[in-house]
């Protein structure tokens, strides 16, 4: 198991690389970050270069799979994400099945449609982007989302219904992002939800509910689920997505506790 911090979440107020330098002064050895466009590469590269590894980034931000003619948009942003991902060193990309506004909510919610068609939908769109991945040399990570408190309208809220579609799709190219704090708030259950589908599991993500914060300020023993995944040889990254509940030194201080712990 390794582990990665999500630097968009903490040390907010400093530039993006400096995050990086902190989380690596922190005992890290790995990060992440949600889209790439903002992103100085020359640095990021630098980084990477220089010791620091990039566990996963977003492969899209706009389009959706759940509407067929969005597809051909989806797809670009793959390729194009995927060939920074080669420049960086990194071999995951974060997919969503919808594409998110500035609040979180759904760009477009298709209400049209019923969940069976949707589902058939994004899972016809990644048996069309398997190849692509396996072209460019990247895994996509499918993340399902909570609806109840940050991504109203969102299609793909359940970890079953998630590896459903990816059982359906049958590609290594092609994981489950399994997010713990979306999950708990939308399903509970989260060991047995885990280990029921771990092998179709390529990224974990961590905070605590309620809030999104650290673990060890909320409802969720995280020292019991992250020792589970170790028992069951879990080898992928769990990425520490949260923004911190006061200090961001802190926080930091709390996640390496917790994986040295382990």
């Amino acid at each position: 198991m390794k582990f990665s911090i999500c630097a968009e979440m903490i040390y907010a107020a400093l530039p993006f690389c400096e995050r990086v330098h902190r989380i690596r002064q922190a005992g890290f050895d790995a990060f992440e970050f949600w889209a790439w466009k903002d992103k100085d590469l020359d640095r990021l590269e630098q980084l990477v270069q220089g010791g620091m590894a990039l566990a996963t980034f977003s492969g899209q931000r706009q389009g959706s799979l759940v509407e067929p003619k969005d597809l051909d948009l989806y797809e670009e942003q793959v390729r194009e994400s995927a060939a920074i991902a080669r420049r960086l060193g990194c071999t995951g990309l974060m997919i969503l099945t919808d594409e998110l506004s500035g609040d979180g909510s759904v760009q477009t919610r298709y209400l049209p449609l019923s969940w069976q068609e949707k589902k058939g939908n994004i899972i016809q769109a990644l048996r069309r982007l398997a190849p692509v991945a396996e072209q460019q040399g990247v895994t996509l990570y499918l993340e399902p989302l909570n609806t109840l408190v940050d991504h109203r309208g969102y299609s793909l809220t359940s970890s079953r219904e998630g590896l459903s579609i990816i059982e359906a799709v049958g590609s290594d190219r092609v994981k489950l992002l399994f997010d713990i704090y979306h999950m708990q708030i939308m399903e509970g259950n989260i060991i047995d939800s885990l280990s029921a589908g771990l092998e179709l599991v390529g990224h974990i993500h961590v905070a605590d509910v309620p809030g999104r914060h650290e673990p060890g300020t909320g409802e969720l023993d995280y020292r019991n689920i992250l020792g589970r995944l170790g028992q069951l040889g879990y080898e992928g990254y769990v990425g520490f997505e949260l923004s911190p509940a006061a200090d961001d030194r802190r926080a930091l201080e709390a996640i390496r506790a917790l994986c040295d712990s382990l």
